[in-house]
């Protein structure tokens, strides 16, 4: 099971085994989520890593201040997630995988993707204090890239 950052725009490039796990508070409206787009991914949403109400108010999207370092929004968001049970995270995660490998027995191994607003090229982003937790945590994750 292999682990990656990614934003909504690349959504279409995914292969049917990479799983969407939607970190936004309000996905776009052009995307359904709890189902399964016209390329075969499916989409969940995971709560755990969706900005919670201490983020609320935060941001307003014009990343101001510049340095991220020094960003409200991203110091409460890295508070929560530093609250989250890592071991009860990741064992949820290997269920869900386990639960799709029986619901869909032909695809090849799941993969994740916790999907994003802001691009990779973004500092002001909450992929980067989600990537911090994991790497903390000894687990790899990467961006992915169509070419993954």
């Amino acid at each position: 099971m292999k682990l990656y950052t990614s934003y909504w725009a690349q959504v279409r490039n995914f292969p049917s085994n990479l799983v969407v796990l939607n970190t936004t508070v309000w996905p776009p409206r052009w995307y359904t989520i709890g189902g399964i787009n016209n390329n075969g991914v499916i989409s969940l949403h995971c709560d755990p890593l969706r900005p919670g109400r201490s983020c609320d108010g935060l941001c307003n999207g014009k990343c101001n201040p510049k340095h991220p370092e020094d960003c409200e929004f991203l110091h409460e968001y890295r508070k929560q997630l530093n609250a989250i049970n890592f071991d009860d995270f990741m064992n949820k995660l290997y269920n869900l995988r386990e639960r799709l490998r029986a619901d869909f027995p032909d695809r090849e191994d799941f993969d994740f993707a916790f999907i994003f607003f802001e691009k990779y090229d973004n500092r002001c982003s909450e992929r980067w204090p989600v990537q911090d937790w994991f790497r903390a945590h000894g687990v790899k994750i990467e961006e992915w890239h169509p070419n993954v």
